[in-house]
């Protein structure tokens, strides 16, 4: 447990990362299995991903505990709720009767359920002769966290210590998994304040309707989550320091049940908003933690998918849900069941007597092998040399089997981080790419003027044509801000998130060849116009225009070589070798 600090300090070097050898021979079992490897998609990740925190090749979740941590805000006391502090401790009744909506989803989800009061302002009636609902009350509701701050550091390391040893208590009890969740009148607001210092986000981005607020009580709630950021936040601030000035107490002890888990190598399934934010302060303790959390759903909160993105969590489920108590987890609790299930109970092909396991599947199109037949190899290298920029499009749809193709292509590029910042609108709207045309027209008209009379109608002879024709316009977009602001690999290297959707745009091009589709780059826009016909927020940028379509034909050479507009390099000439000075070597 965790009294001080330097307590405090000792449970955070407890907490190793997962197995990364049990990951590999997990992941080694269950391709074995009767199936093809890969089929069975986020359920073996699942299983993989428990088998190395469990540090074991039989994972299990059972059986499993959900803890709801309750506690009010002073900030409730400024309206950013509809419901009154009150409600809390009613909630805490329907607990004990076992009616609550996470009383229903956990009985039925197989986990017992146990509710501690950290900080709820009011009283309630202990009639609970199976001690589901107890008090470990720190103090009636935090401070006000526009006024000051909303714990003392006592007082949070107080509940970071319950939450400790809530999980140490579980794990002696031979618990496996550990549903998170809370309940309190003020949390959403917490979490947005909390996410925005975090992040470094606007509170406009990060705050929500929490239980169902107008407009104006949501223009409110932002303006009093950026009067306590104004008051407290900094950006040299410790993690502890952040939670005590802007937390409360059910999530500190959140956190602490978060790292006490991990310390023991237990699985924490987490719930909504508040659960993410609470997990988010745990990994910037621990980074270690983010081995053991498992994303359960990603709720209506306009900020919880920022805090998913910057954990790296991928959430399972995507039902709108925002009613906190843990029911997300609980729902998703079944999930992992199935995961371990599969890892422990499925056969092998040996054990089913079958001598010959299918080719590997990635997809139903890409059969992925450790090593390609030369005619693989070579239609890889045809696809490259014979990729053109086409001008000249037919009317014929592309088939929506070979659209998804192409799109599944795109997605499987690679990006910094795997950040995997692109999106894609596709536009079939005449009026649309109407608008296009001519802002591209406006343009060319613009950029001749860089060029000699020569060189100028040569430029204007390049045709835009495939914008009306091409039966697909394809526009590619980078968003900037998807990964947060911890993308691994782009610190130094700010750009790469344009790359990495470059490289998209090259995966679909290739896969496009493969296929006999044409695509043709369309570069002649200004973002700023393109944000404006096609509605892109900000913070998204267009990295491509692409027209995609069936020619009539591929020429044998790039068509701005056969005009002379440039030469090809030969390769040689662009090889350094060992630095930029050094001579080319023989070989090439």
């Amino acid at each position: 447990m965790a009294t001080t600090l330097t307590d405090l300090d000792q449970v955070l070097n407890n907490i190793l990362p997962k197995d990364r050898l049990i990951h590999r021979d997990m992941q080694n079992h269950l391709d074995a299995l009767i199936k093809p490897p890969g089929s069975l998609g986020r359920l073996e990740r699942l299983a993989c991903q428990l088998a190395s925190a469990e540090r074991t090749l039989r994972p299990a979740v059972d059986p499993a505990i959900t803890l709801i941590y309750a506690g009010d805000h002073g900030v409730a006391s400024l309206g950013v709720s509809q419901y009154p502090a009150s409600v809390t401790a009613q909630m805490l009744s329907a607990y004990q009767h076992q009616f609550a909506a996470i009383s229903v989803l956990a009985r039925h989800a197989g986990s017992v359920v146990k509710v501690i009061d950290v900080g709820v302002n009011g009283e309630w009636t202990n009639d609970d002769r199976d001690k589901i609902v107890v008090s470990q009350k720190i103090r009636p509701g935090t401070r006000n966290f526009v006024d000051e701050s909303a714990m003392t550091p006592d007082e949070c390391l107080m509940a970071l210590t319950i939450g400790i040893q809530r999980a140490e208590a579980a794990h002696a009890q031979g618990y496996r998994a550990i549903l998170l969740g809370e309940v309190g009148i003020g949390n959403t607001t917490i979490a947005a304040a909390l996410a925005s210092a975090l992040l470094n986000e606007s509170p406009r981005t990060m705050t929500g309707h929490g239980t169902g607020i107008d407009q104006d009580h949501w223009e409110h709630k932002i303006r009093t989550v950026e009067a306590a950021l104004k008051r407290h936040h900094r950006p040299d601030l410790e993690p502890f320091d952040v939670l005590t000035r802007l937390g409360g107490y059910e999530v500190a002890a959140m956190v602490g049940t978060i790292l006490g888990a991990a310390q023991h190598h237990i699985v924490t399934i987490l719930d909504g908003y508040l659960t993410g934010v609470a997990a988010l302060l745990a990994v910037r303790l621990a980074p270690a933690a983010v081995d053991y959390l498992v994303a359960s759903h990603q709720s209506a909160e306009p900020g919880h998918g920022r805090v998913l993105s910057a954990l790296g969590l991928n959430p399972l489920l995507e039902w709108g849900l925002r009613l906190g108590e843990g029911s997300g987890a609980a729902l998703a609790l079944p999930l992992l069941r199935q995961a371990c299930a599969i890892a422990s109970e499925m056969a092998t092909f040996e054990e089913a007597g079958l001598t010959e396991t299918p080719a590997p599947l990635e997809s139903p199109w890409a059969i992925t092998r450790h090593q390609f037949s030369w005619p693989e190899r070579a239609a890889v290298y045809r696809a490259i040399e014979s990729r053109r920029d086409i001008r000249q499009f037919r009317s014929d749809p592309v088939p929506p089997e070979i659209l998804e193709r192409l799109l599944w292509a795109a997605h499987h590029a690679p990006s910094v981080g795997f950040s995997q910042p692109w999106d894609f609108i596709l536009i079939t709207d005449p009026a649309i790419k109407q608008q296009l045309k001519s802002l591209a027209d406006r343009e060319r008209q613009v950029q001749k003027l860089y060029f000699d009379d020569d060189r100028a109608q040569q430029f204007l002879q390049l045709k835009l044509e495939g914008l009306l024709e091409a039966p697909i316009v394809l526009v590619i977009t980078a968003n900037l801000e998807r990964g947060g602001p911890e993308v691994l690999g782009r610190h130094t290297m700010e750009e790469t998130t344009l790359y990495s959707a470059v490289c998209a745009v090259q995966n679909l091009w290739l896969a496009a060849r493969a296929e006999g589709v044409a695509v043709g780059w369309v570069s002649l826009f200004e973002p700023r116009h393109l944000r404006q016909v096609l509605e892109i927020p900000p913070g998204i940028q267009p990295v491509a225009v692409l027209c995609v379509g069936y020619t009539d034909h591929f020429p044998p050479e790039p068509q701005l070589k056969t005009v002379r507009w440039a030469d090809a390099l030969a390769v040689k000439e662009l090889v350094h070798w060992q630095t930029w000075t050094g001579t080319t070597p023989p070989t090439l």
